[in-house]
């Protein structure tokens, strides 16, 4: 048999077609992987896009959150400023009225124990002798007002205008809810010999809160501090059972505080504060103070 031949156009032919069914199939199967790679990519920009506006979204609360703390700090500073002022006023208002009172003869009570003409002060008080202890109500109440700024303030010019030859001490009540009281120094120093800031920074620190436990602090005031001449209290309200507020029994205050003063002799001078203590003259608070002042030879004022 003869072999049939194969011509070099053939074998071309062949060739061609052979390659271009390889492209084919090469195209067949990456083209697809192609897309994926397309749609994986398009995948992850979506992503990001998303991430953006989440971080956008967080900046702009955050931004959102600033702008709210600065406007509340402006006007924080506004009432600050406001309150600031308003007590400049009160302050004044209190030295007009502390003028007046230069003026006032207040009476003694016309025993021997408690005669006398009394050392001046030049803010209308009169005093017994020259070693005074401050008995001063920072309760919830003072805050009503500014009480408690009035107090400072009044308290303040009042210690400023006294001779260097005064001792005194300041003791406030409450000092915390388990103490009933907390004294500057817990004992009488001579004005010569600190500084008068030192008693303004302690004025400065007071915080109206508590309850008004007047008879504990009464009690270790008399108790406490030898050859005492004066006491002077200042509070806005009637006493209570310790710092609680549970009120205590006035009449039995008053008859414990004649008791324990019976042979030292010290005056009793009391200060009501604020203006609903001025308009009723039948509270408690007022009954008690005025009766206090009477019983031990005081001076008795409201304001």
């Amino acid at each position: 048999m003869r072999r049939r031949e194969i011509s070099g156009i053939n074998i071309a032919l062949l060739d061609i077609l052979t390659g271009a069914l390889g492209a084919v199939i090469i195209l067949y199967v990456a083209v697809p992987k192609g897309q994926e790679a397309v749609q994986e990519v398009a995948n992850v920009a979506v992503e990001n896009d998303k991430e953006i506006e989440s971080r956008y979204e967080e900046l702009k609360a955050v931004s959102e959150k600033i702008a709210k703390s600065l406007i509340e700090e402006k006007k924080e500073k506004e009432a600050i400023k406001a309150k600031y002022k308003a007590s400049q006023e009160k302050v004044a208002s209190l030295i007009k009225e502390l003028d007046k009172l230069k003026n006032i003869k207040v009476p003694v009570k016309e025993e021997a124990d408690y005669r006398g003409k009394g050392l001046p002060v030049d803010v209308g008080f009169k005093f017994k002798g020259k070693r005074i202890v401050f008995l001063i109500d920072v309760s919830g109440s003072m805050v009503r007002e500014d009480r408690i700024g009035q107090v400072k303030a009044g308290l303040k010019m009042l210690i400023t205008s006294m001779p260097s030859d005064y001792e005194l001490d300041v003791v406030q009540f409450p000092a915390s809810r388990q103490l009933n009281f907390k004294p500057m120094w817990g004992g009488l120093r001579n004005l010569e010999s600190f500084e008068k800031d030192s008693v303004y920074n302690f004025l400065l620190k007071l915080r109206a809160r508590g309850y008004t436990p007047t008879r504990e602090v009464l009690t270790y005031a008399l108790q406490n501090y030898k050859n005492l001449s004066d006491i002077v209290l200042l509070t806005d309200g009637a006493p209570t059972l310790g710092n609680s507020s549970k009120e205590a029994s006035i009449s039995q205050i008053l008859l414990d505080m004649q008791r324990l003063n019976k042979k030292k002799k010290v005056r009793i001078n009391t200060i009501g504060v604020g203006s609903s203590f001025v308009r009723n003259r039948d509270s408690k608070a007022y009954v008690f103070l005025k009766e206090l002042a009477k019983d031990h030879g005081g001076f008795f004022y409201g304001f």
